[in-house]
């Protein structure tokens, strides 16, 4: 057989497999999937060096919905997760869940509410979800 045509074919077939299982608007929300990954490790970023707003805060609300309807919106998820470079969808669900019980315990501590004295499960949801989206590389 000719080297030539064994690499050809070699490389044609993971794009035949994107193709067959995947479709552009999958991609893209994959990509937007992944920009909304950073964009809350950012926030837990700014709420753990208290330079977090309010509305930071609001906006942690929407998060856990938001990330579970974009994973249903991409077909064929673990090949477009190789190529985007996400977690596993799995991760995401679990952090997506974390998430609401995190923003609960933040927004129950908010100044100008009662302390709950929730300060050790807050961090430790915290170290949970990012251990979820980062697939345990902390």
């Amino acid at each position: 057989m000719n080297p030539a045509l064994i690499v050809v074919v070699s490389l044609a077939i993971p794009l035949l497999w994107i193709a067959a299982f995947t479709d552009r608007q999958s991609f893209n929300e994959a990509i937007k999937l992944r920009e909304m990954i950073a964009e809350i490790l950012l926030s837990l970023a700014e709420w753990e060096n208290g330079k977090s707003t309010v509305f930071k805060i609001l906006t942690l609300k929407s998060y856990p919905e938001n990330l579970v309807n974009r994973l249903r919106l991409i077909r064929g998820y673990m090949i477009v997760r190789l190529v985007v470079k996400l977690p596993r969808k799995r991760s995401v669900q679990a952090a997506s869940d974390v998430l609401q019980q995190f923003y609960e315990c933040v927004w129950g501590s908010a100044p100008g509410f009662p302390p709950s004295g929730t300060h050790g499960a807050r961090d430790q949801k915290i170290a949970d979800m990012k251990k979820s989206f980062l697939g345990g590389q902390l």
